[in-house]
């Protein structure tokens, strides 16, 4: 019984120590409760605030990025005009060339053909002066036989010496 009347004793001191440290313990909580309210609040308007800046920043980036693309497509489109005229400018650059080329061409065929022309007339040319060197030959041969019996019954006479000079002047200026 004697532990009874110290359990007795001590056990409402003993409440009264848990009532004082449960007090204490709630109006802990209590404070820390709204110190974390705050800070929750205070946070939490950080949070807001964050929150609607980074959107301003995603509609900013969204907003350059489109500019950025329309810029790329422009570009695009540039290099693709560009291009077409220089393909374009090519192609009438390559054209020119060949209508020179065939144009030269055709020059040297209408050379060529006049060259042959002029070839076939002196080959021709050169068939009748042949022909008439040939003819020139005879000729000369036939008067110089002639020319052999006539003087060979000149020198029977005399007197015909002189005519004989006269055919051969006659034939030297033939021959010039």
């Amino acid at each position: 019984m004697f532990l009874c009347q110290g359990f007795r004793k001590y056990l409402p001191e003993h409440l009264n120590d848990l009532k004082k440290e449960n007090f204490s313990l709630k109006l802990r909580i209590y404070f820390l409760e709204e110190r974390m309210q705050q800070k929750y609040e205070a946070s939490r308007e950080d949070v807001y605030k964050r929150n609607i800046e980074l959107k301003v920043e995603v509609e900013s980036l969204k907003r350059e990025l489109q500019d950025k693309k329309q810029d790329l497509d422009k570009t695009w489109a540039d290099v693709e005009n560009l291009n077409s005229r220089n393909e374009a400018e090519l192609r009438r650059q390559f054209e020119e060339r060949q209508q020179e080329t065939e144009h030269v061409y055709e020059l040297l065929e209408n050379k060529i053909q006049i060259l042959q022309e002029e070839s076939r007339l002196a080959k021709n040319e050169a068939a009748r002066m042949a022909a008439l060197v040939e003819a020139e030959k005879e000729c000369n041969l036939e008067l110089s036989e002639k020319l052999k019996g006539i003087t060979k019954d000149r020198e029977d006479a005399p007197g015909d010496q002189v005519k004989h000079n006269q055919y051969t002047e006659a034939l030297a200026e033939r021959d010039k």
